[in-house]
């Protein structure tokens, strides 16, 4: 039986096999009476709604249920290694949320856990998951493009759905708020990064035939500037999760593989960073000797060709250039041409659930997290020293610095 503390991909599932589900709210002693009860009225609402059984309000009684054999974490990113490590050492399969760790260390002892009690250890990367990227390396395995060798990542904003996020709630500590706080979400004061980079630089590889990333170098902006009558443009935009980074601005990023014919970039425009690109949310170009992809990923919106909006175009180099839409019903949450936190968060379960049920490896693996944690602090230190910087050169002690 699986413990559930994600709904985005599993509902479906739930609909489909109530049998082998059970849901686990928090801690109750880490909440008030009142929000504790709040939230435990809702549980027993989804319990109900699904024929659900069975729900937990203890995260340590349901690890002791030896009817569960699976647990889906998904709690603040201080809590994701130590839940994680608990759950290997009790037998039980883990899907974990990213990003995977806070540390290499504690990721690394979570990795021997599992290897050592012979559970599953996949970790939620949701990016190479999206129709929209799961086709780019489709077209690539096809030679469509040739030998890809450079990738260029564009990030705009993400911009909410009208009421998709109840931006009428306090943000608080324990409601969203922790997300900017390093010491709860990562990132030694650079926590959107954290929280992000991991799934730029795992698409990064994916779509690069899984070439390692082999260097980094990140540029630093001062961006004091942005003035008052701007900080509550942000404030009251249609962004209601992040605010600006109180450590400064890191809106370019450059990479080297392994491979030495490739490379990549990465560069951010939007309101939290000052800046403005008409392209909505994640997108980006993969460049081979015999064509090249452009393709829309989360939050995507704004690709066009010949004035039409599409979701990837495919140029060929002496051929036709191809379009494509993935039309799958847009996102939960993002004003988006395609679907992100619906479709790539089902992808990544019937993943995890596949290789459960065929007793294989998952795609995206705790040592995979792992390494994009590395390479993600490898980036902020680069930002922070003013240098390039190895992956392999990364540790705890240079990050916390």
């Amino acid at each position: 039986m699986v413990a559930v503390f994600r709904w985005h991909g599993f509902t479906q599932l739930i609909d489909e096999h109530p049998d082998v589900f059970r849901v686990v709210d928090g801690n109750r002693d880490q909440l008030d009476a009142a929000r504790f009860e709040r939230r435990f009225q809702r549980r027993r609402q989804v319990c109900e709604k699904h024929g659900i059984g069975k729900y937990y309000t203890s995260y340590d009684e349901m690890l002791k249920d030896p009817d569960i054999n699976t647990v889906d974490i998904t709690t603040p990113t201080v809590l994701h290694a130590p839940m994680a490590k608990a759950a290997a050492q009790t037998g039980k399969n883990i899907l974990c949320e990213k990003p995977f760790c806070l540390t290499l260390k504690e990721g690394e002892a979570v990795c021997r856990e599992a290897e050592k009690n012979g559970v599953t250890l996949m970790v939620g990367e949701s990016y190479i998951f999206m129709t929209s990227i799961e086709k780019v390396r489709e077209l690539v395995d096809a030679g469509e493009i040739g030998k890809p060798q450079q990738i260029r990542q564009r990030f705009g904003a993400w911009v909410e759905r009208a009421g998709a996020l109840d931006p009428g709630r306090e943000v608080t500590e324990q409601h969203r708020g922790w997300r900017m706080d390093s010491t709860k979400a990562g990132g030694a004061g650079f926590p959107w990064m954290f929280d992000h980079c991991v799934h730029f630089f795992a698409t990064a590889e994916y779509l690069m035939n899984n070439s390692r990333i082999k260097e980094v170098y990140s540029l630093k902006a001062d961006i004091s500037w942005m003035n008052d009558a701007q900080q509550d443009n942000i404030d009251h935009a249609e962004m209601n999760i992040y605010q600006p980074e109180a450590a400064g601005d890191i809106p370019i990023m450059t990479w080297t593989y392994d491979d030495p014919a490739c490379q990549g970039v990465w560069m951010r425009a939007e309101a939290l960073n000052g800046k403005y690109d008409p392209m909505y949310g994640f997108t980006l170009s993969l460049i081979g000797d015999k064509g090249m992809i452009e393709v829309l990923g989360e939050g995507g919106k704004g690709l066009q060709w010949k004035g039409k909006d599409v979701h990837l175009v495919l140029h060929r180099r002496n051929g036709e250039t191809e379009t494509l839409r993935f039309d799958e019903g847009g996102d939960d949450i993002w004003q988006s041409e395609v679907s992100y936190y619906s479709r790539a968060h089902t992808n990544q379960i019937h993943e995890f659930v596949g290789a459960l049920t065929s007793g294989t490896k998952p795609r995206y693996t705790g040592v995979d997290g792992w390494r994009d944690i590395k390479t993600t602090m490898a980036a902020i230190c680069s930002a922070k020293e003013g240098v390039a910087v190895k992956v392999s050169e990364v540790t705890d002690e240079r990050f916390a610095r």
